[in-house]
């Protein structure tokens, strides 16, 4: 019993921190930056806008970490894991890691400049910033695919 609570909270402190850093983005993508084009926004909001959600994102990013692994482990303890359950777990963690990766590398360099030519223009297409809400998109949507792999685990 003190388990199923536990594991509860853990997958609850997942849910928020993926729903605290996607929404964000999606709050970013479809509301703020139509509303107030960078250009328009004073630098200095536009610098403490981008440091408090990059501090929540790197927070975020622990705990999906932590409790991402915490959740791998017991499902892939139990019988209910098939291969096409870790085959759609590997690649939703596949994408998280590909979000992580965004993360950093835009952390350790803010202000780089675009990168040239055919390879550096699709660089900066899938690292950039936006592709993380696409991703966390995806991701949720393997998420509700685990479950429902579960689920029919149980039910069959």
């Amino acid at each position: 019993m003190g388990a199923d609570y536990f594991f509860l909270i853990i997958r609850w402190l997942h849910a928020i921190s993926a729903v605290a850093w996607v929404g964000g983005g999606i709050f970013y993508w479809v509301v703020l930056r139509p509303a107030a084009p960078a250009d328009e926004l004073p630098p200095g909001l536009r610098r403490i806008v981008a440091m408090e959600f990059g501090q929540l994102v790197a927070f975020c990013i622990g705990v999906l970490a932590l409790t991402g692994i915490i959740l791998a482990a017991q499902r892939l303890s139990e019988e209910v894991s098939s291969v096409t359950y870790v085959a759609v777990l590997a690649a939703k963690v596949a994408l998280s890691v590909w979000m992580f990766a965004i993360v950093a590398f835009r952390r350790g360099r803010p202000d780089a400049s675009p990168r040239r030519g055919r390879l550096g223009l699709a660089v900066n297409a899938l690292g950039h910033v936006n592709v993380t809400v696409v991703l966390g998109l995806v991701i949720f949507l393997l998420s509700d695919v685990l479950q429902l792999l579960v689920e029919r685990g149980l039910v069959d």
